[in-house]
């Protein structure tokens, strides 16, 4: 049976993952053997599903800023809207006294046959400022609300983000550890430019595919083989085609990558050869974000 390309992988992971009660373990194949207990059926779907929880992690750690961010500046409105009413409660009070004043001096006049008045301009006066003070305050109570809604909102992503991080945990475990595979996820660097990227891969015997994202941004499909430790993989990029030859030897402990990389898009510019490294990606833990932007020359 051939192996689905891995575009088709990535968007049957998604579609996977966006299922309902979907708990990080795949349905295995039509025809194919039930997996053993938390076990996954093939450690390729393992490879691509992890790719897709961590990049959406690495997503919803970004929504999470923003929203907290947005709090912060709920807060100093709220603080403003507060300040606003309570002003506009001062002045009001102040032209309440003196009304009471006009009014007592007009009571005190009655009989004089002094026309002049000073209440009436004063009641008018409270009229106007009333209907700000009210204004004032539907604008704090909209704020408020506001406040509340981005408290659950914070606290509905962090539980997402925890849901997540419980769902990568499955999918670790159940990759394969022996030192000479280089199946999982991987994060890069481009040299000299000291560009980033995330590489996932699986190996099969010394075949390896996968997928990538790096700077741009640019993202597709890797081929290759492993074979003595010795790595050589041929990117294909979404939008250039094939564009770059990486070579790289595993290390004794299986955990990092280092070689160099010819590069085929010579538009702009663009550098001939130079360095790459990689390192094992570790577990992420919810709210960890990545060490930088994912990316590479083109």
């Amino acid at each position: 049976m051939s192996r689905p390309a891995p575009g088709r992988l990535v968007v049957s992971a998604f579609l996977i993952l966006s299922m309902p009660g979907f708990t990080g373990r795949l349905l295995p194949a039509e025809r194919e053997p039930s997996p053993a207990p938390g076990q996954l059926v093939r450690a390729e779907d393992a490879v691509v599903a992890l790719y897709s929880l961590q990049t959406q992690l690495e997503v919803d750690v970004k929504v999470l800023q923003r929203m907290e961010q947005r709090l912060v500046d709920n807060q100093r409105a709220r603080d403003a809207a507060r300040e606003k009413v309570d002003r506009l409660y001062v002045e009001l009070d102040a032209l309440f006294s003196a009304f009471r004043s006009a009014s007592q001096s007009r009571s005190g006049r009655e009989g004089d046959g002094d026309s002049e008045d000073g209440a009436e301009p004063v009641r008018a006066q409270i009229d106007a400022k009333r209907l700000e003070v009210m204004a004032a305050e539907r604008v704090e109570d909209g704020v408020r609300d506001e406040g509340h809604r981005l408290r659950d909102d914070i606290l509905a992503q962090r539980d997402r983000m925890s849901l997540l991080s419980a769902q990568l945990d499955t999918l670790i475990a159940s990759l394969p550890t022996p030192r000479e595979s280089v199946t999982g996820m991987w994060d890069i660097t481009i040299l000299p430019s000291g560009d980033k990227g995330v590489f996932a891969l699986f190996q099969s015997g010394t075949v390896v595919t996968g997928q990538y994202t790096l700077a741009g941004p640019f993202q597709g499909s890797l081929d290759g083989t492993l074979i003595d430790r010795k790595l050589l993989l041929h990117r294909i990029d979404s939008r250039l085609g094939r564009s770059m030859d990486l070579t790289a030897s595993l290390s004794l402990d299986g955990q990092a990558l280092r070689g160099t990389w010819e590069n085929y898009d010579l538009a702009n510019g663009q550098a001939r050869s130079g360095s790459w490294s990689a390192r094992r990606r570790p577990q992420r833990r919810p709210g960890e974000e990545a060490d930088g932007e994912d990316g590479a020359p083109r």
